[in-house]
């Protein structure tokens, strides 16, 4: 039995994936899990590159909300290291927003 094919691999999903480059490399958005600034001068994350480079971070889990994974919304700016460090956990708008400590 062969395994479905990944939406986020298909041609729609990398010009999304490079559409949210754009957008977030625009806005200069930080990393939406440690806050801290992305250098986009380094492009996406490709295997074996730079952890600290831009990730798309899917912040509904793409396993659990399927019908998410090419939808735009659903994309925050992440470094790859702290992508890879959230694995599967519930995303932001599940666990809300950071607040300034206190």
């Amino acid at each position: 039995m062969t395994k479905p094919k990944d939406p986020w691999d298909s041609p729609q999903g990398r010009r999304l994936k490079a559409a949210c480059f754009e957008r977030d490399r625009a806005a200069n958005a930080p990393c939406c899990w440690c806050g801290n600034p992305i250098d986009y001068r380094k492009g996406p994350y490709r295997r074996g590159g730079d952890v600290w480079a831009w990730s798309p971070e899917h912040i509904r889990p793409r396993d659990r909300w399927p019908e998410l994974v090419l939808v735009a919304s659903n994309i925050a700016a992440a470094h790859f290291h702290c992508n890879a460090a959230r694995q599967d956990r519930a995303g932001l708008a599940v666990m809300g927003v950071r607040s300034r400590r206190w």
